[in-house]
């Protein structure tokens, strides 16, 4: 129970400033084409290699690139679709996959594909060592065995067609693009398969996606034929922008209005499966945040089932750990810590760190009011033990940049997580494993135990998935032990769009809204 009364809460929130309830804008048009449609989108698109993007670039990514296959939403009767891959088989043994690949596909750029693409696609992520390449390393190595034809070979049996399936890290891209390197999809430049093309980029306002008229899947009338990626950061700004029907999709709701956009006769509010969750990222590295004892009197100063009921308004449930419990593999043995600041206080005492250094640091972005809500509560909590926490909002690129450097970096890291492709170990090896210069692992934690665990855990995904999963709940064990970060949300799915879009579907492996699929009226 927290020591501000739960039925006064809200009117703290409220008194203390931190719901914001309206803000002015001004319409910015593009060129309409005739089914156009717009995506208000909180952040921009940092980088455009296909082989480096690992954040809000999915949004741009699975509509202009393909992979080999597409994961299907759970309860599917087929676990896969076929992308850029018509078919596939696995040798007995599990240690060479073949892909039979589509025929007279081309990229945008007219370059055509084939194998020898998929092959330098895959091989140049891989290389490259950024960005999500980490998913092919029981990889040992890619050969087109003919035109269309794709081997690839592993060291040990693991589950390439869901490593194939991926939304980071596994997309085709033209040869011909790739020789151009990073510097020129930077410049705004891309060369997919995908339904889309991009058309135009504007730094910090939009992205403009027209429909790709050579695309294999083929179009009717009714399908969308522009789509603006449009920046809009403030959430608040969002909602009056679909409101007022200048977007079509928003991203970023604020949890308090969102009861008003159900009750819009012009809106859809629909609640979705999700393997997104949320949490801050404790510096494992940075004083005092070292000291084991202070992070566990963090974590029980946190209240978590007042963050979930007022600043998510229903959009979410408490964590159990660092794995969505609707994914497999969670641990249902882990409990969320318990809020008892009383506690905290004793172990702040035992960490033997001295009262006059209980100040700490944390950094969220600051488009985001669940994250500015939640820092705020948690301020006051900490304030009320001694605790002085410093709130550092930015927009993503600063903090995660201040983040990945120790002498930078805040003692504590808004994150908020979905998996690169449908399994456990992507948010323990992206989040938690050891790694020689920090990408997402910004707690900074390093751990032999935990890194071995889940690496034999990986190996054994594709043969043994029982014996997989012990390993990884073992692993998230340790991760509740060290107190590595505050788990504290496990988020359920919203899309939220006007009504007179048809075909919005969801797929918790999948970030970003498939464009492809809908019609306008």
């Amino acid at each position: 129970m927290s020591l501000l009364k739960l039925n006064s809460l809200p009117a703290r929130l409220a008194l203390s400033g931190i719901v914001t309830l309206g803000a002015l804008y001004t319409p910015v048009t593009v060129a309409s084409a005739p089914n156009s449609a717009t995506y208000a989108m909180y952040a921009d698109i940092k980088d455009w290699d296909p082989s480096i993007a690992f954040s809000m670039e999915v949004v741009m990514l699975s509509n202009v690139y393909e992979p080999l296959l597409w994961y299907n939403p759970p309860g599917s009767e087929e676990k896969f679709s076929p992308a850029l891959a018509t078919d596939w088989n696995v040798s007995q043994d599990g240690l060479t996959w073949t892909f039979n690949l589509r025929k007279n596909v081309t990229f945008h750029d007219g370059t055509p594909f084939n194998a020898e693409a998929a092959k330098l696609s895959l091989q140049r992520t891989i290389d490259m060592k950024k960005g999500a390449y980490y998913i092919w390393s029981s990889v040992d190595s890619i050969e087109a065995s003919d035109d269309y034809t794709l081997t690839i070979k592993t060291k040990t049996p693991a589950a390439i067609d869901l490593i194939a399936s991926s939304q980071y890290g596994a997309y085709i891209y033209s040869p011909t693009a790739a020789d151009k390197g990073s510097e020129w999809f930077n410049q705004g430049n891309a060369a997919g398969t995908g339904p889309y093309k991009v058309s135009q980029w504007q730094k910090g306002q939009h992205v403009v996606l027209d429909k790709n008229d050579s695309f294999w899947g083929g179009w009717n009338d009714k399908q969308l034929d522009r789509v603006v990626l449009k920046l809009v950061s403030n959430p608040a700004t969002q909602v009056q922008m679909i409101k007022a029907g200048d977007a079509d999709f928003i991203s970023l709701p604020s949890a308090d209005l969102v009861q008003s956009l159900a009750n819009d006769k012009n809106i859809v509010v629909q609640d979705t499966a999700s393997w997104k969750n949320s949490q801050f990222l404790i510096n494992t590295q940075k004083y005092p945040t070292d000291n084991v004892k202070f992070r566990q009197a963090l974590s029980l100063a946190w209240d978590y089932e007042s963050v979930v009921d007022y600043v998510y308004a229903g959009g979410a449930t408490v964590a159990k750990g660092a794995i969505p419990s609707t994914m497999w593999g969670a641990d249902d043995s882990i409990k969320a810590p318990e809020f008892n600041l009383a506690k905290a206080r004793e172990l702040l005492k035992e960490s033997g760190v001295p009262k006059s250094d209980w100040n700490i640091s944390l950094a969220y972005i600051n488009s985001s009011e669940s994250y500015k809500n939640a820092s705020l509560l948690y301020q006051e909590n900490l304030r009320q033990i001694g605790v002085s926490l410093e709130l550092r909002p930015g927009p993503w690129g600063k903090i995660w940049n201040d983040a990945k450097n120790l002498r930078t970096a805040p003692n504590l890291q808004s994150m908020t997580w979905w998996p690169t492709y449908a399994t456990p170990s992507d948010w323990l090896i992206g989040l938690f494993r050891t790694e020689e210069s920090a990408s997402f692992n910004l707690s900074h934690y390093s751990n032999t135990q935990y890194d071995a665990l889940v690496d034999k855990g990986v190996q054994l995904e594709g043969s043994d998935r029982p014996q997989a999963i012990d390993l990884y709940q073992q692993a998230q064990r340790i991760l509740v032990d060290d107190a590595v970060a505050i788990f504290y949300a496990d988020l359920k799915g919203r899309n939220i769009y006007r009504k007179e879009l048809a075909g919005v579907r969801a797929n918790p492996a999948y970030t970003a809204t498939f464009f492809y699929p809908l019609t306008k009226d």
